[in-house]
Protein backbone atom coordinates (compact mmCIF):
# COMPACT_ATOMS: atom_id res chain seq x y z
CA UNK A 1 0.00 0.00 0.00
CA UNK A 2 3.28 2.14 1.03
CA UNK A 3 3.59 2.05 -3.31
CA UNK A 4 -0.18 3.68 -3.48
CA UNK A 5 0.19 6.30 -1.12
CA UNK A 6 3.50 7.76 -3.05
CA UNK A 7 2.14 7.72 -6.21
CA UNK A 8 -0.71 9.95 -4.65
CA UNK A 9 0.91 11.86 -2.97
CA UNK A 10 3.34 12.37 -6.29
CA UNK A 11 0.84 12.61 -8.70
CA UNK A 12 -1.65 15.68 -7.30
CA UNK A 13 -0.91 18.14 -10.84
CA UNK A 14 -1.91 14.73 -12.92
CA UNK A 15 -5.03 13.98 -11.21
CA UNK A 16 -6.32 17.72 -11.13
CA UNK A 17 -5.68 17.75 -14.73
CA UNK A 18 -7.55 14.87 -15.06
CA UNK A 19 -10.85 15.51 -12.98
CA UNK A 20 -10.55 18.89 -15.22
CA UNK A 21 -10.46 17.58 -18.51
CA UNK A 22 -13.26 14.97 -17.07
CA UNK A 23 -15.46 17.81 -15.97
CA UNK A 24 -14.78 20.20 -18.99
CA UNK A 25 -15.52 17.22 -20.62
CA UNK A 26 -19.05 16.85 -19.11
CA UNK A 27 -19.81 20.20 -18.70
CA UNK A 28 -19.39 20.09 -15.05
CA UNK A 29 -17.52 23.48 -15.28
CA UNK A 30 -21.25 24.65 -15.98
CA UNK A 31 -22.13 24.89 -12.49
CA UNK A 32 -18.71 24.60 -10.48
CA UNK A 33 -15.87 26.94 -9.87
CA UNK A 34 -14.06 28.10 -12.16
CA UNK A 35 -10.71 28.40 -10.43
CA UNK A 36 -8.08 25.86 -11.12
CA UNK A 37 -6.96 25.79 -7.32
CA UNK A 38 -10.21 25.23 -6.30
CA UNK A 39 -9.83 21.59 -8.16
CA UNK A 40 -6.49 21.25 -6.64
CA UNK A 41 -7.97 21.38 -3.39
CA UNK A 42 -10.50 18.61 -3.90
CA UNK A 43 -8.29 16.68 -4.93
CA UNK A 44 -5.73 17.27 -1.96
CA UNK A 45 -8.92 16.58 0.31
CA UNK A 46 -9.86 13.78 -1.30
CA UNK A 47 -5.98 12.57 -1.30
CA UNK A 48 -6.01 13.05 2.19
CA UNK A 49 -8.58 11.42 3.05
CA UNK A 50 -7.45 8.18 0.76
CA UNK A 51 -4.49 8.07 2.95
CA UNK A 52 -5.74 8.44 6.27
CA UNK A 53 -7.77 4.85 5.44
CA UNK A 54 -4.95 3.15 4.08
CA UNK A 55 -2.65 4.07 7.38
CA UNK A 56 -5.20 2.68 9.28
CA UNK A 57 -6.03 -0.66 7.17
CA UNK A 58 -4.59 -2.15 4.28
CA UNK A 59 -7.76 -4.19 3.77
CA UNK A 60 -10.31 -3.33 1.39
CA UNK A 61 -13.16 -1.30 3.20
CA UNK A 62 -16.25 -3.46 2.17
CA UNK A 63 -19.99 -2.93 3.38
CA UNK A 64 -22.12 -5.06 5.09
CA UNK A 65 -26.15 -4.34 5.86
CA UNK A 66 -26.28 -3.81 9.54
CA UNK A 67 -22.99 -1.37 9.32
CA UNK A 68 -23.45 2.03 10.96
CA UNK A 69 -22.55 4.30 7.95
CA UNK A 70 -22.27 7.42 10.05
CA UNK A 71 -18.95 5.68 12.51
CA UNK A 72 -17.33 4.70 9.31
CA UNK A 73 -14.17 6.62 8.73
CA UNK A 74 -14.55 7.37 5.26
CA UNK A 75 -18.58 8.05 5.39
CA UNK A 76 -17.46 10.67 7.80
CA UNK A 77 -15.68 12.58 4.87
CA UNK A 78 -18.89 12.11 2.71
CA UNK A 79 -20.64 13.13 5.31
CA UNK A 80 -18.77 16.15 5.69
CA UNK A 81 -18.76 16.74 1.69
CA UNK A 82 -22.73 16.74 1.99
CA UNK A 83 -22.81 19.38 4.90
CA UNK A 84 -20.43 21.44 2.56
CA UNK A 85 -22.15 21.34 -1.20
CA UNK A 86 -25.61 21.20 -0.02
CA UNK A 87 -24.87 24.28 1.74
CA UNK A 88 -23.46 25.67 -2.28
CA UNK A 89 -26.80 24.71 -3.63
CA UNK A 90 -25.36 21.31 -5.49
CA UNK A 91 -27.99 19.00 -6.55
CA UNK A 92 -27.48 15.08 -4.93
CA UNK A 93 -27.39 14.06 -8.59
CA UNK A 94 -24.88 16.20 -9.91
CA UNK A 95 -22.77 15.34 -6.80
CA UNK A 96 -22.94 11.80 -7.03
CA UNK A 97 -22.31 11.88 -11.10
CA UNK A 98 -19.07 14.42 -10.48
CA UNK A 99 -18.06 11.47 -7.49
CA UNK A 100 -18.19 9.10 -10.47
CA UNK A 101 -15.24 10.93 -12.35
CA UNK A 102 -13.56 11.43 -9.20
CA UNK A 103 -12.95 8.55 -8.78
CA UNK A 104 -12.16 7.60 -12.17
CA UNK A 105 -9.28 9.55 -11.97
CA UNK A 106 -7.27 7.55 -9.56
CA UNK A 107 -8.68 4.59 -11.38
CA UNK A 108 -6.84 5.78 -14.29
CA UNK A 109 -3.85 6.73 -12.29
CA UNK A 110 -3.40 3.47 -11.04
CA UNK A 111 -4.22 1.87 -14.63
CA UNK A 112 -1.47 3.82 -16.19
CA UNK A 113 1.49 3.39 -13.45
CA UNK A 114 3.53 0.56 -13.49
CA UNK A 115 1.86 -1.46 -11.00
CA UNK A 116 1.74 -5.29 -11.19
CA UNK A 117 -1.50 -6.45 -12.52
CA UNK A 118 -2.11 -8.02 -9.41
CA UNK A 119 -1.52 -4.67 -7.91
CA UNK A 120 -4.01 -2.80 -9.83
CA UNK A 121 -6.20 -4.69 -9.25
CA UNK A 122 -6.25 -4.66 -5.75
CA UNK A 123 -5.50 -0.93 -5.62
CA UNK A 124 -8.23 -0.50 -7.53
CA UNK A 125 -10.72 -2.26 -5.87
CA UNK A 126 -9.55 -0.32 -2.52
CA UNK A 127 -10.21 3.03 -4.78
CA UNK A 128 -13.83 1.57 -5.73
CA UNK A 129 -14.86 0.81 -2.13
CA UNK A 130 -13.43 4.15 -0.83
CA UNK A 131 -15.64 6.22 -3.15
CA UNK A 132 -18.53 3.86 -2.50
CA UNK A 133 -18.20 4.59 1.70
CA UNK A 134 -17.91 8.40 0.90
CA UNK A 135 -21.32 8.27 -1.54
CA UNK A 136 -22.88 5.97 1.51
CA UNK A 137 -22.20 8.47 4.06
CA UNK A 138 -23.35 11.58 1.30
CA UNK A 139 -26.64 10.15 0.77
CA UNK A 140 -27.19 9.01 4.29
CA UNK A 141 -26.87 13.12 5.35
CA UNK A 142 -28.55 14.52 2.81
CA UNK A 143 -31.81 12.41 2.86
CA UNK A 144 -31.34 12.99 6.77
CA UNK A 145 -32.74 16.30 6.95
CA UNK A 146 -35.88 17.66 7.22
CA UNK A 147 -38.01 20.14 5.20
CA UNK A 148 -36.87 22.53 7.88
CA UNK A 149 -33.93 21.92 8.40
CA UNK A 150 -33.02 22.24 4.26
CA UNK A 151 -34.47 25.41 3.95
CA UNK A 152 -32.47 26.86 6.98
CA UNK A 153 -29.95 25.53 5.00
CA UNK A 154 -30.63 26.93 2.34
CA UNK A 155 -31.46 30.31 3.57
CA UNK A 156 -27.64 30.37 5.38
CA UNK A 157 -26.13 29.13 1.67
CA UNK A 158 -28.32 32.52 1.05
CA UNK A 159 -26.56 34.75 4.02
CA UNK A 160 -23.51 33.68 2.69
CA UNK A 161 -23.94 34.35 -0.45
CA UNK A 162 -24.49 38.19 0.23
CA UNK A 163 -21.62 38.20 2.55
CA UNK A 164 -19.57 37.57 -0.75
CA UNK A 165 -20.93 39.55 -2.91
CA UNK A 166 -20.60 42.25 -0.64
CA UNK A 167 -16.84 41.57 0.13
CA UNK A 168 -15.87 41.62 -3.17
CA UNK A 169 -18.06 45.23 -3.59
CA UNK A 170 -16.07 46.53 -0.94
CA UNK A 171 -12.01 45.38 -2.29
CA UNK A 172 -13.72 46.20 -5.96
CA UNK A 173 -14.35 49.62 -4.65
CA UNK A 174 -11.71 50.12 -2.60
CA UNK A 175 -9.02 49.66 -5.18
CA UNK A 176 -6.89 52.91 -6.38
CA UNK A 177 -6.64 52.48 -9.42
CA UNK A 178 -10.07 52.49 -12.35
CA UNK A 179 -11.00 49.40 -12.89
CA UNK A 180 -13.75 48.22 -15.53
CA UNK A 181 -15.34 45.05 -16.20
CA UNK A 182 -17.36 43.72 -19.45
CA UNK A 183 -19.22 40.38 -20.40
CA UNK A 184 -18.29 38.38 -23.09
CA UNK A 185 -20.34 40.95 -25.67
CA UNK A 186 -18.42 43.72 -24.04
CA UNK A 187 -21.33 45.33 -21.77
CA UNK A 188 -19.84 46.79 -18.92
CA UNK A 189 -20.46 44.79 -15.87
CA UNK A 190 -19.22 46.94 -13.33
CA UNK A 191 -16.76 49.79 -12.99
CA UNK A 192 -15.02 50.70 -9.53
CA UNK A 193 -15.49 53.95 -7.43
CA UNK A 194 -11.92 55.23 -8.68
CA UNK A 195 -13.02 54.35 -12.51
CA UNK A 196 -16.45 56.32 -12.04
CA UNK A 197 -14.48 59.48 -10.57
CA UNK A 198 -11.94 59.41 -13.46
CA UNK A 199 -14.15 59.08 -15.99
CA UNK A 200 -17.88 59.66 -15.22
CA UNK A 201 -17.14 62.48 -12.67
CA UNK A 202 -19.30 60.51 -10.17
CA UNK A 203 -18.54 59.39 -7.11
CA UNK A 204 -21.36 57.13 -6.23
CA UNK A 205 -20.05 53.85 -4.67
CA UNK A 206 -20.82 50.71 -7.14
CA UNK A 207 -23.07 53.10 -9.31
CA UNK A 208 -23.01 50.40 -11.87
CA UNK A 209 -24.25 47.70 -10.08
CA UNK A 210 -27.30 49.21 -8.61
CA UNK A 211 -27.66 51.19 -11.76
CA UNK A 212 -27.47 54.29 -11.58
CA UNK A 213 -26.01 55.39 -14.83
CA UNK A 214 -25.94 54.12 -18.36
CA UNK A 215 -22.24 53.63 -18.44
CA UNK A 216 -22.03 51.95 -21.79
CA UNK A 217 -23.14 54.99 -23.12
CA UNK A 218 -20.85 57.07 -21.14
CA UNK A 219 -18.10 54.71 -21.52
CA UNK A 220 -18.34 53.65 -25.51
CA UNK A 221 -14.79 54.39 -26.25
CA UNK A 222 -13.67 51.10 -24.91
CA UNK A 223 -15.64 49.42 -27.74
CA UNK A 224 -13.32 49.90 -30.22
CA UNK A 225 -10.24 49.15 -28.17
CA UNK A 226 -12.18 46.43 -26.83
CA UNK A 227 -12.40 44.67 -30.16
CA UNK A 228 -8.73 45.16 -30.93
CA UNK A 229 -7.85 42.93 -27.92
CA UNK A 230 -10.57 40.15 -28.12
CA UNK A 231 -9.51 39.70 -31.84
CA UNK A 232 -5.52 39.19 -30.37
CA UNK A 233 -4.53 35.43 -29.60
CA UNK A 234 -3.53 36.79 -26.42
CA UNK A 235 -4.87 36.52 -22.80
CA UNK A 236 -3.43 39.74 -21.42
CA UNK A 237 -1.94 42.94 -22.86
CA UNK A 238 -0.30 46.21 -21.59
CA UNK A 239 -1.14 49.31 -23.72
CA UNK A 240 -0.61 53.09 -23.21
CA UNK A 241 -2.72 55.33 -24.37
CA UNK A 242 -3.68 59.46 -23.42
CA UNK A 243 -7.22 59.34 -22.63
CA UNK A 244 -9.26 61.85 -21.91
CA UNK A 245 -10.98 62.55 -18.24
CA UNK A 246 -13.27 64.69 -16.07
CA UNK A 247 -9.66 66.26 -15.24
CA UNK A 248 -8.44 66.44 -19.02
CA UNK A 249 -5.82 64.38 -20.50
CA UNK A 250 -3.87 61.43 -18.58
CA UNK A 251 -1.46 58.67 -19.58
CA UNK A 252 -2.85 55.11 -18.61
CA UNK A 253 -1.36 52.12 -19.13
CA UNK A 254 -3.93 49.90 -19.21
CA UNK A 255 -4.13 45.88 -18.48
CA UNK A 256 -6.60 44.08 -20.71
CA UNK A 257 -6.94 40.50 -19.22
CA UNK A 258 -9.74 37.83 -20.38
CA UNK A 259 -11.22 36.46 -17.43
CA UNK A 260 -11.65 32.37 -18.80
CA UNK A 261 -13.51 29.86 -16.29
CA UNK A 262 -11.24 26.39 -16.80
CA UNK A 263 -13.34 25.12 -19.27
CA UNK A 264 -11.07 28.16 -21.02
CA UNK A 265 -14.13 29.55 -22.73
CA UNK A 266 -13.76 33.31 -22.85
CA UNK A 267 -16.42 34.97 -19.96
CA UNK A 268 -15.11 38.69 -20.50
CA UNK A 269 -12.35 41.36 -19.65
CA UNK A 270 -11.02 42.78 -16.83
CA UNK A 271 -9.54 46.55 -17.61
CA UNK A 272 -7.35 47.92 -15.31
CA UNK A 273 -6.09 51.24 -15.79
CA UNK A 274 -2.59 52.50 -14.30
CA UNK A 275 -2.12 56.55 -14.31
CA UNK A 276 1.15 57.22 -15.55
CA UNK A 277 1.15 60.78 -16.51
CA UNK A 278 2.82 62.11 -13.46
CA UNK A 279 5.77 59.51 -14.32
CA UNK A 280 5.95 60.31 -17.54
CA UNK A 281 6.27 64.13 -16.93
CA UNK A 282 9.47 62.86 -14.58
CA UNK A 283 10.78 60.70 -17.06
CA UNK A 284 10.45 63.48 -19.80
CA UNK A 285 11.88 66.51 -17.40
CA UNK A 286 14.91 63.76 -16.55
CA UNK A 287 15.35 62.90 -20.61
CA UNK A 288 14.96 67.12 -20.99
CA UNK A 289 17.79 67.50 -17.99
CA UNK A 290 19.91 64.73 -19.40
CA UNK A 291 20.25 66.30 -22.83
CA UNK A 292 20.68 69.43 -21.56
CA UNK A 293 23.55 68.09 -19.83
CA UNK A 294 25.10 66.06 -22.66
CA UNK A 295 24.53 69.06 -24.94
CA UNK A 296 26.70 71.24 -22.28
CA UNK A 297 29.18 67.93 -21.77
CA UNK A 298 29.75 68.00 -25.43
CA UNK A 299 28.49 70.87 -27.22
CA UNK A 300 30.64 74.38 -26.83
CA UNK A 301 26.89 76.65 -25.41
CA UNK A 302 27.90 80.04 -26.92
CA UNK A 303 28.25 79.05 -30.63
CA UNK A 304 26.45 75.36 -30.66
CA UNK A 305 29.24 73.45 -32.11
CA UNK A 306 31.48 71.05 -30.38
CA UNK A 307 33.93 71.80 -27.95
CA UNK A 308 37.47 71.34 -27.27
CA UNK A 309 37.04 68.01 -25.60
CA UNK A 310 34.59 66.70 -27.92
CA UNK A 311 36.61 68.08 -31.34
CA UNK A 312 40.02 66.29 -29.48
CA UNK A 313 37.86 62.99 -29.10
CA UNK A 314 36.52 63.03 -32.64
CA UNK A 315 40.15 63.93 -34.49
CA UNK A 316 41.73 60.83 -32.51
CA UNK A 317 38.79 58.42 -33.75
CA UNK A 318 38.99 59.87 -37.44
CA UNK A 319 43.24 59.17 -36.74
CA UNK A 320 42.14 55.50 -36.04
CA UNK A 321 40.27 55.40 -39.11
CA UNK A 322 42.96 56.92 -41.70
CA UNK A 323 45.53 54.58 -39.86
CA UNK A 324 43.49 51.65 -41.05
CA UNK A 325 42.12 52.59 -44.61
CA UNK A 326 43.11 54.40 -47.70
CA UNK A 327 40.94 57.68 -47.59
CA UNK A 328 42.87 60.37 -46.76
CA UNK A 329 41.47 63.02 -43.85
CA UNK A 330 42.05 66.80 -43.65
CA UNK A 331 42.38 69.64 -40.52
CA UNK A 332 41.82 73.15 -40.74
CA UNK A 333 42.80 75.14 -37.76
CA UNK A 334 40.93 78.56 -38.27
CA UNK A 335 41.59 81.55 -35.96
CA UNK A 336 39.30 84.76 -36.02
CA UNK A 337 40.44 87.90 -37.41
CA UNK A 338 40.72 91.10 -35.00
CA UNK A 339 38.50 89.42 -32.12
CA UNK A 340 40.61 91.81 -29.24
CA UNK A 341 40.51 95.04 -31.02
CA UNK A 342 36.57 94.28 -31.51
CA UNK A 343 36.13 93.53 -27.90
CA UNK A 344 38.02 96.49 -26.64
CA UNK A 345 36.43 99.13 -29.38
CA UNK A 346 33.29 97.70 -29.66
CA UNK A 347 32.35 95.77 -26.54
CA UNK A 348 32.06 91.66 -25.95
CA UNK A 349 29.18 91.38 -27.01
CA UNK A 350 30.13 92.66 -30.47
CA UNK A 351 32.24 90.75 -30.33
CA UNK A 352 30.41 87.30 -29.60
CA UNK A 353 28.81 88.19 -32.46
CA UNK A 354 31.71 88.40 -34.68
CA UNK A 355 32.40 85.03 -33.72
CA UNK A 356 29.06 83.31 -34.06
CA UNK A 357 28.16 85.49 -37.34
CA UNK A 358 31.69 83.48 -39.19
CA UNK A 359 30.88 79.82 -37.57
CA UNK A 360 27.56 80.63 -38.88
CA UNK A 361 28.74 81.08 -42.38
CA UNK A 362 30.87 77.88 -41.61
CA UNK A 363 28.43 75.49 -40.60
CA UNK A 364 25.98 76.12 -43.20
CA UNK A 365 29.19 75.47 -45.89
CA UNK A 366 30.46 72.02 -44.58
CA UNK A 367 29.10 68.98 -45.22
CA UNK A 368 27.20 67.02 -42.31
CA UNK A 369 29.76 64.83 -41.79
CA UNK A 370 32.41 67.49 -41.42
CA UNK A 371 32.97 68.25 -37.27
CA UNK A 372 33.68 72.08 -36.55
CA UNK A 373 34.66 72.55 -32.56
CA UNK A 374 35.58 75.51 -30.56
CA UNK A 375 39.20 74.68 -29.49
CA UNK A 376 38.92 77.90 -27.20
CA UNK A 377 38.68 82.12 -27.56
CA UNK A 378 39.20 82.39 -31.32
CA UNK A 379 40.60 79.55 -32.12
CA UNK A 380 38.23 76.16 -33.87
CA UNK A 381 39.22 73.27 -35.77
CA UNK A 382 37.21 71.68 -38.68
CA UNK A 383 37.84 67.96 -39.30
CA UNK A 384 37.03 66.77 -42.98
CA UNK A 385 36.47 63.38 -43.27
CA UNK A 386 37.92 61.53 -46.57
CA UNK A 387 38.81 64.94 -47.91
CA UNK A 388 42.16 65.81 -49.59
CA UNK A 389 43.93 69.11 -48.83
CA UNK A 390 42.76 70.83 -51.93
CA UNK A 391 39.25 69.73 -51.18
CA UNK A 392 38.94 71.47 -47.97
CA UNK A 393 40.96 74.69 -49.44
CA UNK A 394 38.06 74.62 -51.75
CA UNK A 395 35.42 75.13 -49.06
CA UNK A 396 37.19 77.12 -46.94
CA UNK A 397 38.07 79.76 -49.29
CA UNK A 398 34.40 79.74 -50.58
CA UNK A 399 33.37 80.75 -46.97
CA UNK A 400 35.46 83.63 -47.58
CA UNK A 401 34.48 84.69 -50.34
CA UNK A 402 30.61 84.42 -48.82
CA UNK A 403 32.42 86.51 -45.55
CA UNK A 404 33.95 89.05 -47.79
CA UNK A 405 30.18 89.83 -49.42
CA UNK A 406 29.21 90.22 -46.21
CA UNK A 407 32.18 92.96 -45.61
CA UNK A 408 31.22 94.91 -48.62
CA UNK A 409 27.40 95.31 -47.05
CA UNK A 410 29.35 97.20 -44.56
CA UNK A 411 26.58 96.31 -42.13
CA UNK A 412 29.23 96.33 -39.20
CA UNK A 413 32.34 98.68 -38.67
CA UNK A 414 34.31 95.39 -38.59
CA UNK A 415 35.36 93.10 -40.46
CA UNK A 416 34.39 89.19 -40.62
CA UNK A 417 37.52 87.07 -41.42
CA UNK A 418 40.07 84.75 -40.19
CA UNK A 419 43.33 83.37 -40.54
CA UNK A 420 43.56 78.96 -41.30
CA UNK A 421 46.05 76.37 -41.98
CA UNK A 422 44.90 73.10 -43.38
CA UNK A 423 46.73 69.39 -42.72
CA UNK A 424 45.82 66.19 -45.02
CA UNK A 425 46.79 63.18 -43.26
CA UNK A 426 47.25 59.73 -45.07
CA UNK A 427 47.66 55.86 -43.82
CA UNK A 428 51.45 56.26 -43.89
CA UNK A 429 51.33 59.95 -42.03
CA UNK A 430 51.42 58.00 -38.44
CA UNK A 431 50.65 61.70 -36.17
CA UNK A 432 48.83 62.07 -33.14
CA UNK A 433 46.11 64.42 -32.38
CA UNK A 434 47.95 67.28 -30.88
CA UNK A 435 50.16 66.57 -33.89
CA UNK A 436 47.99 67.57 -36.43
CA UNK A 437 46.52 70.30 -34.59
CA UNK A 438 50.50 71.68 -33.92
CA UNK A 439 50.64 71.77 -37.73
CA UNK A 440 47.95 73.16 -38.49
CA UNK A 441 48.02 75.71 -35.94
CA UNK A 442 51.44 76.69 -37.32
CA UNK A 443 50.38 76.85 -40.76
CA UNK A 444 47.33 79.39 -39.61
CA UNK A 445 50.25 81.95 -37.81
CA UNK A 446 51.65 81.97 -41.26
CA UNK A 447 48.53 82.48 -42.57
CA UNK A 448 47.50 85.75 -40.09
CA UNK A 449 51.49 86.74 -40.57
CA UNK A 450 51.13 87.21 -44.41
CA UNK A 451 48.07 88.69 -44.66
CA UNK A 452 49.50 91.40 -42.45
CA UNK A 453 52.54 91.75 -44.26
CA UNK A 454 50.14 92.53 -47.25
CA UNK A 455 48.01 94.88 -45.32
CA UNK A 456 51.41 96.77 -44.59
Amino acid sequence: MEKLKRIISDSEEILMEKILNYAKEHNYVKYTSTLKEAWRMSISGLSQAIMEVMQKSNIIPEMSPDEDFTKSEVAKFGIYEAQKHRSRGITLSMYMGLMKYYQQVYIDLINESNFSPKEKEYFSQYIKRFFDHVELGFIIEWIGLSEKQKLEDLQEANRQMTNEKNKYLTVFESIYDPIILVDKDNNIENINHKAAEVFLDVVTSGMKYYGKINTDKELNWLNEELTKFIDLNKNEILQEKTIETKAGQKIFLIKFKKMLDVSEKYRGTVIIFYDITERIEIERELKNQHEKLEFYAFTDPMTGVSNRRTGLMILEKELELVAISDKPLSICFVDVDGLKIVNDTYGHTEGDFLINFIISIIKSSVREIDIVSRMGGDEFLIIFPCYHEYNAKEVIESICNKLEVCNKKGEKPFKYSFSYGIIEITRDSKVSANEVIKAADQKMYYNKLSKKTRRK
